[in-house]
């Protein structure tokens, strides 16, 4: 019977982990290994006079969105994309929260605009007309989106990093003049 109760414990503990690989259980606390944040450099321009490096710039956005969700991840691709790791943002089930990489060219990218939301702030990156669907997902063949959403601490300051590196990596994102 003890057997049967702590399989029950164990299962009610890790199970989420185990079966989806992605669901921290409650209570939980797990650190997440550092990535390397980009193995080949894409900056195309040098930086603007009192504007942050491309290094500098690419692990202050990393940073300010796993501050929301310690799983969440910015990185650049061996491609030269920007990559978000992030969670869906349609409604899910609990514990169908799959973590999605979503890439999109600098030099596709229209506007990023700067959101705010009742639970958090957002930073959302939007395609040029010409290439509509130009966000793509790393790892589901044919998975396309006219737009990202990253959530993000700053989200102002966010935007003008994301802006900021689209310069840096040879784009020119619009500037936003909404909220």
């Amino acid at each position: 019977m003890r057997a049967a109760w702590r399989l029950a414990i164990w299962l009610m503990a890790f199970a989420p982990t185990v079966l989806y690989g992605e669901a921290m259980p409650s209570g939980v606390a797990t650190a997440v290994p550092s990535v390397p944040i980009n193995l080949l450099p894409f900056a195309k321009r040098e930086p603007l006079l009192g504007h942050p490096s491309y290094q500098h710039t690419v692990k202050y956005i990393d940073d300010g969105m796993r501050y929301i969700d310690p799983r969440s991840q910015f990185f650049i691709s061996p491609a030269g994309e920007m990559c978000f790791r992030t969670r869906p943002d349609h409604p899910k089930v609990m514990y169908e929260s799959f973590y999605t990489t979503w890439c999109i060219h600098p030099q596709f990218v229209d506007r990023v605009e700067a959101i705010t939301n009742a639970t958090f702030n957002e930073v959302r990156l939007w395609c040029t007309h010409a290439y509509p669907q130009c966000v793509h997902s790393l790892g589901e063949f044919g998975r396309n989106a006219n737009s990202i959403i990253a959530p993000t601490i700053d989200y102002r300051q966010e935007r003008a990093a994301l802006e900021n590196l689209i310069y840096l990596m040879g784009g020119n994102a619009r500037p936003y003049w909404g909220r």
